[in-house]
């Protein structure tokens, strides 16, 4: 799994941004050595999501479920001039908002994974580790 370090802000709405590409992807190549090509709606087939508290005992034990929407999430044209993305000019062409009533504790650490299934039934999976930043207030 591909595995990439955030901090999540408590109580708030939380957007997981990535670049989602496969050898056999529907677009065009990314540009950047080793990536394939970039994975469009039409690859997908389900895209699922799972959240965990790291923190908790029970951390194999899902908090959240949130639904993904291949339509909204899986963006066909790759955005390189949207300030939400620095990592690179690449760009991203996954976006999918986390509801603010998941990340309620914080100083937890949380895990959100996703698994997305291709047209093809290539099957893989990434995700989001870090804190989270607690508010004073809520």
């Amino acid at each position: 799994m591909i595995l990439h370090y955030v901090e999540f802000q408590e109580d708030s709405t939380n957007v997981m941004l990535g670049r989602l590409t496969s050898d056999n992807g529907s677009g065009s190549a990314t540009g950047v050595k080793g990536e394939g090509s970039w994975l469009e709606q039409a690859d997908f087939s389900s895209i699922t999501c799972k959240v965990f508290d790291r923190s908790s005992q029970a951390e194999a034990t899902a908090i959240a479920t949130p639904s993904v929407t291949i339509a909204t999430s899986v963006i066909d044209t790759p955005v390189t001039d949207n300030a939400l993305w620095t990592k690179d000019t690449t760009g991203y062409n996954f976006k999918h908002s986390l509801d603010n009533t998941i990340f309620t504790t914080g100083g937890n650490t949380y895990r959100v994974e996703y698994k997305g299934t291709l047209t093809n039934g290539d099957v893989f999976h990434w995700g989001y580790e870090g804190p989270c930043k607690g508010i004073i207030t809520t």
